[in-house]
């Protein structure tokens, strides 16, 4: 079945990007920033990202955008940058670097391709949290990393922050054409179960909570930790669905990566919950209404990737790669009720 993208959403997501290689990226490189070395590609969802080691000038990540990404789009990233570092020097976080001409992002046409946003920021080392070994210790700092990130970002606005992304958790009941290319019926009702749970009791005290820019995308992906001590958070990664949102769907979103383990499965979130609130408490309606909103989060993971699988063959394995995950957490929390899961959130997410 062939369900379009809703409306009003970005075209980012809709339309691949052209290819880019490693010699384009490498000539970008010296041209514009007077570097040599070798560029890696990295994985991404919608931009071309490679990781450069330059000859003598340390590791950065060349960041190519869709050629449909707007400027001012990047440009909100660039700026939440530079201002976490300068709110927060010691929040580990890429730093933009600017180019010969001193600009932190510029057009060029690649391999013949509509202008597209080129930018280099420094390459965070460690590993990915979905490679590390988990441990409650991890959760809670976790927890409190992403507090830290938000109360750094507090005082941050940019116009961009208003984009109609399709990542948004407060828009998921639009992401229900993609249901169509869910071929399981009983997951296609759970994914339906988890919307319809967002719509009674999250989306009508959405509005009332307190709401700023947010990294909106806590993913086990984007978050690498010290190698040595995988508890330590070491870094957190792609600004690029960043926006103004209630503080709490940030943390619903960091909080469904803490996938349920034995015993109950709300426990590790729990810690991620208690790490956070030992820097940001929540208030009574935030933790009323996580539970919901981490369904929903998984909801619009489960739609947007079963969509993208169908739609761009060649990236399967990338947006299915955490599809195992996703469905068993689906599967575990649809056993929960929302009063069930808000007590124990209530019960065992106190800062300790």
């Amino acid at each position: 079945m062939n369900a379009a993208v809703p409306d009003a959403f970005g075209d980012t997501l809709a339309e691949d990007a052209p290819d880019v290689s490693a010699a384009d990226a490498l000539a970008i490189l010296r041209r514009h920033y007077g570097l040599t070395g070798t560029a890696r590609p990295l994985p991404g969802e919608r931009d071309h990202n490679f990781h450069i080691q330059t000859d003598g000038e340390g590791e950065f990540v060349l960041k190519i955008s869709h050629p449909a990404e707007e400027a001012g789009f990047t440009d909100f990233q660039n700026k939440a940058l530079d201002h976490i570092l300068a709110v927060d020097p010691t929040l580990p976080v890429p730093s933009v670097r600017k180019s010969l001409q001193g600009e932190a992002q510029f057009a060029v046409g690649v391999g013949g391709s509509a202008p597209r946003i080129v930018r280099l920021v420094t390459y965070l080392p460690g590993q990915l949290l979905s490679r590390s070994p988990t441990s409650a210790a991890q959760d809670r700092n976790l927890g409190i990393f992403l507090a830290r990130l938000g109360r750094a970002l507090r005082g941050f606005f940019h116009p961009a922050a208003g984009s109609d992304l399709l990542w948004d958790i407060r828009k998921v009941a639009k992401t229900q054409p993609m249901l169509a290319h869910i071929a399981d019926p009983s997951r296609r009702a759970m994914v339906e179960r988890a919307i319809d749970a967002f719509e009674e009791h999250a989306a009508p005290v959405i509005p009332k909570l307190r709401a700023q820019i947010v990294h909106n995308d806590m993913n086990s992906y984007n978050v690498v930790m010290d190698a040595s001590r995988p508890e330590v958070v070491s870094g957190i990664l792609d600004f690029g669905d960043m926006i103004h949102s209630p503080l709490i769907c940030d943390l619903a979103i960091g909080a469904v990566y803490r996938w349920p383990a034995e015993g109950h499965p709300l426990a590790p979130a729990a810690r991620f919950v208690a790490g956070y609130q030992s820097v940001q408490p929540l208030e009574a309606e935030e933790v009323g209404i996580l539970f919901d909103l981490i369904r929903a989060r998984l909801a619009l993971i489960a739609n947007i990737a079963s969509w993208q699988a169908e739609r761009f063959p060649a990236k399967r394995e990338y947006v299915l790669r955490l599809a195992t995950e996703v469905w068993a957490s689906l599967e575990r929390l649809d056993e929960l009720s929302s009063t069930d899961a808000r007590r124990y959130f209530l019960d065992n997410s106190n800062p300790e």
